[in-house]
């Protein structure tokens, strides 16, 4: 009796071991031609391979088993888990690597680990390119209590509130949820699309009186199944991917009874790095602390403090074997990892250089993702593109946004790469996913190119796409093909192919408008200088607002906050009520003055809305007076403003100049008494 009690013990003990399965493919050619060489889970994100970030998360939830599923390059991903922290003996979560090369979809994966007979008990069912800090350990243990309570629930698919233009909701991945909101049961789930109507059958609207009808969610594409779920794809060939699950589910409720719920989060981080423009939306989001601690001066990957960063200012992390030479200028939103150099007179901003490189001197990187060992000569400007590891780009080049250069790329010198071109140092083999008849790369072409240029021009086979009419650039820009009428829906013109300098002013008074709520909460609940440029910096990403015109706008909230609720305050009250504002935020405003154009941008917004509020205009100089001694503007920043009147309107410039004529003239004289 002893020996079975024990043994029923063990077997209980062993179904409580968490479990996840972890795809480690993702049967798709989004990141080509990068991907023919590296899998996309081993790419690096903010210099850390993308299965480190799953890992992480999977192991800080308390996960104690990770089925790792390998098809394409299975051979260099086992060796990373081999050199990683996961596979040393106090690694508290266990990565066993299972090898299949014949499966082409997540539907044949999961039918291969139900033969195996690997699971026997709940699971976490995630994508090796996710970057997450949720409270996965709760969601599971509400997972299972619902599960206690609704036999028929066969999986949780977890969702986070989203707003329909939040910058990681990646518009390929839109779903349109029909949920019975008593129960949180799924009863309607499709991929929107291009689509603007939507049909629901209207049994559901009969059968069910509570319906929620959720058009404002982003999927993390994490799901916690049940053991059923394996079997349930092996048992429907049909299912190939998890859309075909889920909708498979939902259609056939009534027959096999399963049905399927959702939980939708309203705090922490959650996201797939499944194309460019989310891989360039989720670098932005880890620089920026939201996946939190999954930042890079955490050392996730744990590599012998090679991959430690300093974290300053202005979310700047610097390895600390780097050499930056005198001159050069990082402006916000960058890394730099160990081993690399950055030349005199050049400027980084919201960008990430990766291990070994050389920058050269005068070079500017805008949005750029620079891998390892790349080496960038003088004269380069780079926006908006991935560089990858070994590139070399000669003297004087000049890349427009949206390209891709993959390993061993040489371009140069002096040339200007056309917008989203993507550049292979070879000709690509066929992957087993393309038409073998199917000439995917053209040869050398020195004008693009360059003189000492290696490359070849990769274009992705049109065929491949699930709409053939709108082709799905790795950067989530839309093109459309030839035959498409330039006024049809989703068209582009050749200035629209390249990220907005400026977002829509809808997006800029919504902007605005957040920027005046924060500041309310700052008073109201006390908010400290550091939470409240973050949420600042988050507002920016959300609404795709530059940092000229965050400047100018915070600026103008921080002067109007006092006038938010009574606009018809006189000057001397304004200032009065004005000056404790100023005292509390000065540091907010500090944070982004950081260089001369900077401040003049503050000053063109001080003078734009004082022309608008005349109670302003009237103690504009008192305003101007404050920052110059708190060091917010510079004497030069003010002296050039004044100098430089705008042309248009002139005569209101000029008004607005005559009421700071006293503080002029002090800051000159004390300028000659200095000299």
């Amino acid at each position: 009796m002893a020996s079975k009690k024990k043994r029923r013990d063990e077997d209980l003990a062993q179904e409580e071991v968490l479990t996840a399965v972890v795809l480690a493919d993702s049967f798709n050619v989004r990141f080509a031609p990068i991907t023919h060489r590296k899998p996309r889970t081993l790419l690096p994100l903010v210099n850390v391979p993308l299965l480190d970030y799953t890992l992480e998360f999977l192991c800080s939830a308390g996960i104690e088993r990770v089925y790792l599923f390998c098809c394409a390059h299975a051979e260099q991903i086992k060796e990373h888990v081999r050199k990683s922290k996961w596979s040393t003996r106090c690694s508290p979560c266990e990565v066993i690597p299972i090898v299949s090369e014949d499966c082409l979809s997540l539907g044949d994966a999961l039918r291969e680990i139900d033969a195996k007979a690997l699971i026997d008990t709940d699971f976490v069912l995630v994508n090796g390119d996710l970057v997450s800090n949720l409270p996965l350990k709760d969601l599971i243990e509400e997972h299972k209590e619902r599960v206690q309570k609704v036999k028929s629930s066969v999986m949780t698919m977890v969702f986070m509130h989203a707003a329909p233009h939040h910058r990681t909701r990646c518009r390929e991945e839109e779903v349109l949820v029909a949920v019975d909101r008593p129960t949180q049961r799924v009863l309607h789930y499709r991929k929107v699309g291009t689509d603007h109507k939507f049909e629901l059958p209207a049994e559901l609207f009969q059968e069910f009186s509570d319906i929620q009808l959720r058009y404002d969610l982003l999927d993390c594409h994490i799901s916690i199944c049940s053991p059923l779920v394996p079997q349930l794809f092996t048992d429907n060939f049909d299912y190939q991917t998890s859309d075909d699950f889920v909708r498979g589910i939902l259609v056939s409720e009534e027959i096999l009874g399963n049905t399927i719920h959702m939980k939708v989060v309203e705090e922490g981080y959650a996201a797939r790095v499944s194309n460019l423009q989310m891989y360039d939306a989720v670098s932005k989001d880890i620089i920026s602390r939201w996946s939190f601690p999954l930042v890079p001066d955490n050392d996730i990957s744990n590599n012998n403090n090679m991959n430690k960063y300093s974290y300053g200012r202005h979310n700047i992390y610097l390895n600390k074997d780097i050499t930056l030479a005198r001159g050069c200028v990082l402006q916000e939103d960058v890394v730099i990892g160990p081993g690399t150099s950055i030349g005199s007179g050049s400027t980084l901003a919201h960008s990430v250089v990766g291990r070994n490189c050389k920058i050269g001197e005068n070079v500017k990187l805008e949005n750029a993702y620079i891998w390892d060992g790349v080496t960038i000569e003088n004269g380069v400007s780079v926006t908006t593109a991935v560089i990858a590891d070994n590139a070399v780009l000669k003297k004087d080049v000049t890349v427009e946004p949206g390209c891709v250069f993959s390993y061993d790329v040489i371009v140069g010198p002096s040339v200007k790469i056309p917008s989203g071109t993507i550049l292979s140092s070879a000709p690509v083999e066929d992957d087993g996913f393309s038409d073998e008849e199917e000439e995917t790369v053209k040869g050398l072409n020195p004008v693009l190119v360059g003189s000492q240029g290696v490359a070849y021009l990769y274009q992705p086979d049109a065929e491949d796409s699930d709409n053939e009419d709108i082709i799905q650039d790795m950067w989530g820009l839309t093109i459309q093909s030839e035959e498409d009428d330039a006024s049809s829906v989703g068209s582009m013109g050749s200035d629209e192919l390249s990220p907005p300098s400026s977002p829509p002013a809808d997006d800029m008074k919504l902007f605005y408008g957040e920027v005046l709520d924060t500041l309310e909460r700052v008073f109201t609940e006390n908010i400290g200088t550091d939470n409240t440029i973050l949420e600042i910096n988050s507002l920016k990403h959300a609404y795709n607002i530059t940092i000229n015109e965050l400047n100018g706008l915070v600026t103008k909230a921080i002067i109007a906050y006092p006038q938010r609720n009574n606009k018809d305050m006189d000057p001397p009250k304004l200032m009065s009520a004005l000056k404790p504002v100023l005292a509390k935020l000065l540091p907010v405003l500090r944070n982004y003055m950081k260089n001369t154009e900077c401040q003049l941008e503050c000053l063109a917004a001080l003078e734009d809305y004082s022309i608008h509020h005349p109670s302003t205009g009237a103690i504009l100089m008192k305003v101007m007076q404050v920052l110059y001694n708190a060091d917010v503007l510079s004497e030069e920043a003010i002296l050039h403003w004044y100098e430089n009147v705008p042309t248009d309107h002139a005569d209101q410039h000029q008004k607005i100049r005559k009421k700071v004529e006293t503080f002029i003239k002090w800051l000159e004289e004390a300028e000659e008494e200095s000299d």
